[in-house]
């Protein structure tokens, strides 16, 4: 299939009190599965496409949450009300994430190597106690919070034995309890193995099964994948709703609500992340960097490349990466036009910065930024990583060429 299609006019819909509680903005993917829920029009496989966090998981849940909900099954369409109920049996297990029709796949660590010869469906059942507690956290993060990542220590990819046993488990069993809803989060990171064995899955639908994708990645999704699903689209979520949404349930004053919606780049994970840290001193980090690379001593750019290139701290760069992005871009909007970004008069150093690189290539700067973000998306070496990027930015920001330009 191609993207959705919107098949009805907006007074077709019935007021049936479809709740997607835990997504934050996005009232177009909102309308058009209220739309397929009240209508029972339910496709058999959904790719969701976004930035992280734009809601993507948050909103397949919901979704898994309201078509699993037995209030739904027993009214059958007549007198429905709010939806998920929160009341019955199902509400209980789909909140927990436990309902035996709500599957979640996700990239994992391989397991261990079974101890006696096995097929390749019950090695999956091999993961070690650790490995184990490592899901387990994650999953109970995800429960917390819709926004959480499905992210294990190791897990590079989804493994094919995951896709063989959901296969099987398919042929195998039957199932009484209505809808049955497969969450693939990350599905980009389906190896072609693995991607090719989920097609099968797609060209053959089992019945009352619904696949809910998502990726922030759709070049790397396999054509015949994206052409079987219908694609909803998650934008940044609008500054206002951001700051809004940020004082009503993070319970944050005003101008720290700005402050990380702001920096959030229209991700709800990152301005509670914000919201809840302190953005004057992570931003601080990538001042005192800039002013570091400006310098210039070889000698300091090389303890900064061993100290962010530390494999321990790979995690840590990866922020301060999407920090510097983040200032980078701001510092760009200054120079466009410093009279109408009222926004920034309270950033001295911001200013200062944008004044002394005034005229600088910053689209090379951010291109060398987001480069570096995605070898580290490849696994390349941390140190080669950032030893390649600082020297980038010194040249492109503060040398005598860059002086020159």
């Amino acid at each position: 299939m191609a993207e959705l299609i919107d098949l009805l006019r907006d007074d077709d819909i019935p007021d049936t009190g479809v709740r997607f509680s835990n997504l934050i903005g996005q009232e177009r993917v909102r309308d058009v599965l209220t739309r397929a829920a009240n209508t029972g029009r339910i496709a058999h496989a959904y790719l969701f496409l976004g930035e992280d966090g734009s809601g993507k998981e948050a909103a397949a849940l919901d979704f898994a949450r309201i078509l699993l909900c037995k209030s739904d099954a027993e009214r059958q369409g007549v007198n429905r009300t709010n939806l998920p109920c929160e009341s019955c049996d199902s509400c209980a297990q789909s909140r927990k994430l436990t309902h035996s029709g709500l599957r979640l796949l996700f990239p994992q660590p391989k397991p261990q190597p079974p101890k006696e010869s096995q097929d390749g469906i019950d090695a999956v059942e091999q993961y070690s106690t650790a490995q184990r507690k490592l899901m387990d956290a994650v999953l109970a993060a995800k429960v917390d919070d819709y926004y959480a990542d499905l992210a294990v220590s190791g897990g590079n990819e989804i493994l094919i034995e995951h896709i063989r046993s959901l296969r099987q488990e398919f042929r195998l069993t039957s199932y009484s309890g209505g809808w049955r809803i497969v969450l693939i989060s990350q599905a980009d990171k389906l190896r072609v193995q693995a991607a090719n064995a989920f097609l099968k899955l797609l060209e053959e639908p089992p019945p009352n099964v619904v696949f809910i994708l998502t990726s922030s990645r759709e070049s790397r999704l396999l054509p015949t994948i994206l052409s079987r699903c219908q694609v909803l689209r998650f934008s940044r979520i609008d500054r206002e709703t951001l700051r809004s949404e940020l004082m009503t349930r993070v319970k944050v004053n005003e101008a720290k609500a700005e402050a990380a919606t702001r920096l959030a780049n229209g991700s709800w994970k990152r301005a509670v992340e914000w919201a809840r840290g302190d953005p004057s001193k992570e931003t601080a980090k990538v001042v005192e960097l800039m002013r570091d690379l400006l310098r210039g001593d070889p000698g300091k750019i090389d303890q900064l490349v061993d100290f962010w290139g530390a494999a321990a701290r790979s995690g840590s760069f990866a922020g301060l990466l999407e920090r510097m992005s983040l200032w980078m871009r701001d510092v760009q909007r200054y120079d466009a036009d410093p009279g109408s970004v009222s926004e920034f008069d309270w950033d001295e150093h911001l200013i200062k910065f944008a004044s002394f690189t005034e005229g600088r290539h910053f689209e090379d700067a951010l291109a060398a930024i987001d480069e570096a973000r995605l070898d580290i998306e490849r696994h390349v070496q941390t140190s080669l990583i950032a030893h390649n990027l600082f020297y980038q930015l010194r040249r492109v920001l503060f040398s005598q060429a860059a002086n020159q330009a």
